[in-house]
């Protein structure tokens, strides 16, 4: 598992993982979305290019799975400070993302039952339009393993 590297730069209190396909700032073919805190969530704003397209000009569904699951590990984090792995993800696809298209990412915890959370995250248009949703379990990695 790649170790965490503590964010000092941005005033964020997540940890940064460099080479993370969605958050990760020095991955070369990554997304590079910052999450921070908000309250009780996670937000992230992303703007989408042409090399993300699935089909015509509507963002490949794989990308936006990603998005809502990186929301999801984010929201169980800032709610628990411990880090966990998706043990389930189920998305619901509303409208396409567009190329180009702003978007805001959203993720929060609903529920912690100790062994297992239980997060949602969302992707909404700049008018707040759902694009996606996801429900997801979430399993803490054990204290011994890092978490």
């Amino acid at each position: 598992m790649e170790e965490p590297v503590e964010n000092k730069s941005s005033g964020s209190t997540l940890p940064e993982f460099p080479t993370c396909f969605v958050c990760g700032k020095q991955n070369p073919r990554g997304l590079r979305i910052p999450f921070t805190i908000h309250e009780e969530s996670v937000r992230a704003t992303f703007v989408p290019d042409e090399t993300l397209v699935g089909y015509e000009d509507a963002i490949h569904g794989g990308i936006i799975s990603a998005l809502l699951d990186e929301a999801i590990i984010w929201a169980s984090y800032a709610s628990t400070n411990r880090f966990g792995v998706t043990a389930e993800l189920h998305v619901r696809f509303l409208k396409p993302l567009h190329v180009n298209e702003a978007c805001r990412i959203v993720g929060k915890m609903l529920e912690n039952k100790g062994k297992i959370w239980i997060v949602e995250g969302r992707i909404m248009d700049l008018r707040g339009d759902l694009i996606a949703k996801a429900r997801g379990k979430v399993i803490p990695i054990s204290k011994d393993n890092g978490g």
